[in-house]
């Protein structure tokens, strides 16, 4: 890992593995960095890191051309802000390209297939964010269950546009890092983290603009809140919606109204939720190393089923997600 200290910076030409900082996932290697010569010989980027407690700011520029390619952790969420210049990002697998310019600004999930290519002379800020803290901070925030991807539209103009408040606080809070004492530096990080988290929540990702309607931002009733505590205490347990009820302290029927209401979904949908969430979990921390074994602990009776329910919400089969684990780890 090649990591600046605040203030300094240093060319390389050499292909270097990348991490989110000092949290949770900080030596786990998701990118590749790989430098290349442009047509006059120039080679070379720059790049300075600013951790803070999970998350993590990466400033950047390139001398010669710059291709970075996902490890395929899928488990972090990047949001870049192209300073100067031009970036290419593809997605080899679906055949997608996007070309973003000086001004925007898109996400991207280190999943296998994604490559970022960087062209001369440009410039840009990226904000990473474990996916599990993202979605932490969003429930929170939402008052509710929140397992989708976190989908945003593929241009934002963080110059006068939706991101800007995002792109202004990254700024901010690295000038304030760059010239903090050591002594107020933890506390710094703690409370501009938070502070980041809110920023990135306000420029709504498309699928939150769904989710996060009247009911889902009213304060769920307490049997609701009971139910799935219960849910989330028995994940790997054979539980109905009979005993979810009893735990709630409500009848099965007044419960599915209430789920319906606030949640737009039913109780096992979301009991069945959690337990993909727990699958994931497993995985990328490298507890689980069996499919079958794996689907069965959390209650999913049909294997081809629990992988197929796994790749809608996380984007790749849970066996081709251990396979990347296993390698790049």
């Amino acid at each position: 890992m090649y990591d600046n200290s605040l203030g300094k910076s240093d060319y390389k030409s050499l292909t270097i593995s990348d991490d989110t900082g000092p949290g949770a996932n900080g030596s786990e290697e998701k990118w590749r960095w790989s430098s290349f010569s442009d047509e006059k010989g120039n080679i070379g980027f720059n790049r300075n890191v600013y951790p803070l407690q999970e998350t993590s700011i990466v400033y950047g520029d390139t001398n010669g051309r710059l291709e970075i390619l996902s490890k395929g952790a899928s488990s972090t969420l990047t949001f870049i802000f192209v300073v100067k210049g031009t970036l290419d990002v593809m997605d080899t697998k679906r055949r997608r390209l996007q070309t973003l310019s000086a001004g925007n600004a898109t996400s991207l999930i280190d999943r296998p297939d994604i490559k970022v290519k960087i062209y001369p002379g440009s410039s840009w800020v990226a904000y990473r964010v474990p996916i599990t803290k993202l979605r932490e901070y969003f429930e929170r925030l939402m008052q509710r269950p929140y397992f989708q991807e976190q989908v945003f539209a593929p241009l934002h103009d963080f110059r006068s546009g939706g991101a800007s408040a995002l792109y202004q606080t990254v700024c901010y809070v690295t000038e304030d890092l760059a010239t903090a004492t050591n002594s107020t530096k933890g506390v710094l990080t703690s409370v501009y983290e938070r502070l980041l988290l809110a920023k990135l929540f306000m420029t709504k990702p498309d699928n939150v603009n769904t989710l996060n309607n009247t009911a889902g931002r009213r304060i769920a009733p307490r049997y609701l809140q009971r139910a799935e505590a219960f849910m989330r205490e028995h994940i790997h347990d054979p539980v109905t919606l009979d005993e979810i009820a009893e735990a709630a302290g409500c009848s099965p029927r007044a419960l599915q109204r209430m789920f319906k209401e606030y949640r737009d979904t039913s109780p096992m949908h979301v009991l069945c939720e959690y337990r993909l969430s727990a699958a994931h979990e497993a995985i990328l921390s490298g507890s689980a190393r069996n499919v079958t074994d794996l689907a069965i602990h959390l209650q999913f009776s049909n294997p081809g089923r629990f992988s197929s329910l796994y790749r809608n919400a996380y984007g790749m089969s849970p066996s081709a997600m251990m396979r990347f684990h296993e390698k790049n780890t």
